[in-house]
């Protein structure tokens, strides 16, 4: 008999990396700690056959009432993860919590949870794209980008390979820190960085510290646009050295990149959050409707009501 159950709830286009993230660890673990110290099984909400993000279906052992009390239960999701806020979801989990089962999630997984309200004021974290419109929909979540958060009984995840970290975790303080150290040796898992996201240098292909913090004002300032001559000059040079560096570095003007970051804040809000098209205006520093909508469909071809619906 397994020591540690733990039951996978799949929602409709999940993503496989971050399932697999989470399951490879326990595998492992298996083999070192003994056959059955862990057992897992997949579940869905009508105990049919899920199909991840990738199109690949994936066996299920049953429905949501056939759940139990396991160790943890995972709630893994991806892109729509609305498609797993559905009554018979949010009953299943909420009788989890009051069972005083381990509850987590990966990618967006943690929208489910919030909407149960499993997450008021507990940290936690989720995708760094769906970050944003994840602390604007659940205020009384203490949202940290994070590879992943540990809070009492509530374990989140960034998804993808942030996974393995969690499940890293979660093992080590099970069994102890060497199994988790073993286990990560053998998924050739190194972790060189605590960032939930590639650093600016990376995502950008420079070195260059000024352009780098340039681009961190341009991602922190998004609300309140920064004009050309304070964005200079978080970098300690004029605003013509300015250009000269993205012309060089980004072959981009600095304030048309700007306007990019804050569009493709605003498609993550749009995606991710339940607020207004105004409040989404607003919260990307356009001072109008109107110009918001205009700019967006410059950029994407459509108007941003056509991307919500």
């Amino acid at each position: 008999m397994a020591r540690y159950d733990v039951v996978f709830l799949l929602v409709p286009r999940f993503s496989m990396i971050a399932l697999y993230g989470a399951l490879e660890p326990l595998r492992v673990a298996n083999r070192f700690a003994g056959e059955g110290t862990f057992a897992w099984r997949f579940v869905s909400a009508d105990g049919q056959p899920v199909a991840a993000s990738n199109g690949i279906p994936v066996s299920v052992s049953g429905g949501l009432s056939e759940i139990g009390k396991p160790d943890m239960a995972v709630i893994s999701a991806s892109y729509e993860p609305e498609k797993g806020i559905t009554r018979p979801m949010l009953s299943a989990v909420k009788m989890l919590a009051r069972k005083r089962v381990l509850l987590a999630a990966i990618d967006t997984g943690p929208f489910i949870l919030a909407r149960a309200g499993l997450l008021d004021d507990h940290r936690a974290t989720c995708h760094w794209e769906s970050l944003p419109g994840f602390r604007e929909s659940y205020p009384r979540v203490q949202t940290e980008q994070a590879l992943y958060v540990t809070d009492r009984d509530r374990m989140t995840s960034a998804g993808g390979a942030a996974a393995i970290d969690m499940m890293l975790d979660w093992i080590g303080r099970l069994l102890g820190r060497p199994l988790a150290v073993l286990v990560a040796d053998q998924l050739v898992h190194y972790r060189s960085s605590e960032q939930a996201r590639l650093p600016a240098a990376a995502r950008y292909g420079t070195t260059d510290a000024r352009l780098i913090r340039i681009i961190t004002a341009m991602e922190e300032q998004g609300e309140d646009p920064l004009d050309a001559e304070a964005l200079a000059a978080v970098a300690g040079i004029s605003v013509r050295h300015m250009e000269r560096l993205f012309a060089e570095k980004l072959r981009e003007r600095p304030m048309g990149f700007y306007l990019k970051l804050r569009l493709e804040k605003a498609e993550r809000l749009i995606t991710y959050s339940t607020m207004s098209m105004r409040e989404i205006a607003l919260a990307c520093g356009f001072s109008s409707l109107p110009l918001f909508s205009r700019s967006f469909r410059a950029r994407y071809g459509r108007p941003p009501s056509a991307l919500r619906a």
